[in-house]
């Protein structure tokens, strides 16, 4: 993966930390939003350690807590990513695409880790759809 590329994703990462604590009270209730904002973190670590299975195991972890988060999914799909496993990427970010209606940044990045995984699935056209999703989705 291209370094510009990985280091936009950790970037990702370390912001969703943030964002995550900021939807708490809309996903959970604050006994498991505690819980989840600790995977998160312990995910990040794992995560920026290069043990991106252990971050993907905590990130399914909070999953299993809050399904319906899209931060989660977004994280998820990220790990993915990096791990080149491209299918898993684009369907991960997908699936926090269908959960975020109310925020549209989160949108425009889940576009860009897809537009990234069919990339790396060789499939131009994908890529291409999805780099035009994210910017007009951007623009609006």
């Amino acid at each position: 993966m291209k370094l510009i590329g990985l280091l936009a994703l950790l970037a990702v990462l370390s912001s969703n930390v943030q964002a995550a604590g900021n939807n708490e009270s809309r996903t959970s209730a604050p006994d498991t939003s505690s819980a989840i904002t600790s995977l998160i973190n312990d995910a990040k670590k794992h995560f920026e350690a290069g043990e991106s299975e252990q971050a993907a195991a905590l990130l399914e972890r909070a999953l299993r807590i809050d399904p319906r988060n899209p931060i989660l999914w977004h994280n998820l799909a990220g790990v993915r990513l990096q791990q080149e496993d491209w299918s898993r990427a684009a369907n991960l970010a997908s699936k926090s695409n269908t959960f975020s209606n109310d925020s549209k940044w989160l949108r425009v990045r889940n576009w860009v880790v897809i537009a990234l995984a069919c990339e790396g699935m060789g499939d131009k056209n994908c890529a291409q759809e999805a780099r035009k999703r994210a910017r007009v989705l951007a623009s609006t």
